[in-house]
Formats: structure tokens, C-alpha cells, sequence
């Protein structure tokens, strides 16, 4: 076995340790709460491996990430599954031909996707149901787990960014 495929097979299981624990950390009561409402880390810890590594690794992280929040999550299982995969390899391609890695651009497009994918469970759980009071429930609810969620992008995204340059010492700095 050659260092760089040994290194890239640790890179990896590093990685989704990482994810597995922010799911950890995402779906236990309690932990990183703040009045009722936690952060939901597992998208932003895709896009930054999606960032880092490429679409490819990154739709397979959000992919299988996305199948781990489906089964605790209230919507349709598989929802999470292809938002994750849809996000994560756009996120990639952003990265590769429009983007820089700037802390800055990956903080953005991890809020975006995380704004897009509330967005669209809001509209799908809720506004087709035609519940009560839809737009307290979207500024008491949604809206501060998308700022607190946002919040905990930023450690999420040293951490990849620390990783990366460690497992690839080769690579330019950027």
C-alpha cells in the first residue's frame, strides 16, 4: 500500500468520524442547545468536505450523512439523503470553477445550503399542509437554528481546513 492511498484512507475515515459525531452532537437533547433550539451540523460538515475534497467525496459524504439525518429527522426518508447529495456536489463544482477556499466563501455557501435545505422542509412539511401560524413557527424556529447552525459552521470549518493541509502537505495554500 502506497503512503498516499494509506493517507487518503485515513483523511476519509478522519472525516467521517468528524460527520458521525456532529450527528452525535446534532440529534442528542440537550447537548449545544440554546433555549430549545441546536444546531444542525451535519450539512455544514459535508460542504466542507465537499470544499475540500472535491464533488465527488462530497456527494457521497452528503449522501450517506443525508441518510443518517433522515432517520432521525420528521420529514420523508430520503429527503436530507438527496438535499445533502444535490448541495454537497454543487458546493464541489462551486469550489473548483467559480469559488475560492476562502473561510468567507465556505461560510457562505454553508449558509446557504443550510438556509435552502430549512427552507425547503419548511415549505414541504408545513406551507403544503397549510398549517396554523406558519410565520411564527418560521421566525421562532427555523430562523435562529439557521443563525445557530451558522455560528458552528465557522470551528467546522478550521477544523476541514486544518485537516486538509495536514493530510495534503503537498497541495498549494490557498
Amino acid at each position: 500500500m502506497t503512503e498516499h492511498f494509506r493517507r487518503k484512507i485515513i483523511k476519509f475515515t478522519v472525516y467521517a468520524l468528524i460527520v458521525f459525531g456532529a450527528y452525535i452532537i446534532q440529534t442528542t437533547p440537550g447537548l449545544f442547545e440554546f433555549f430549545g433550539i441546536s444546531p444542525f451540523l451535519v450539512l455544514p460538515a459535508c460542504i466542507c468536505i465537499a470544499v475540500f475534497e472535491g464533488e465527488f467525496a462530497g456527494g457521497l459524504f452528503g449522501f450517506f450523512a443525508g441518510l443518517f439525518c433522515d432517520s432521525a429527522s420528521e420529514t420523508v426518508f430520503g429527503f436530507n439523503a438527496l438535499v445533502f447529495l444535490v448541495f454537497c456536489v454543487c458546493a464541489g463544482l462551486a469550489t473548483i470553477y467559480i469559488f475560492r477556499r476562502s473561510t468567507m466563501n465556505i461560510m457562505l455557501l454553508c449558509l446557504g445550503a443550510v438556509f435552502l435545505r430549512f427552507v425547503l422542509e419548511y415549505f414541504f412539511m408545513f406551507v403544503l399542509f397549510d398549517y396554523e401560524n406558519l410565520s411564527a413557527f418560521f421566525y421562532t424556529r427555523i430562523a435562529p437554528q439557521i443563525v445557530l447552525t451558522s455560528i458552528f459552521s465557522l470551528p467546522l470549518c478550521a477544523l476541514f481546513r486544518k485537516l486538509h493541509s495536514k493530510f495534503e502537505p503537498g497541495e498549494t495554500k490557498e
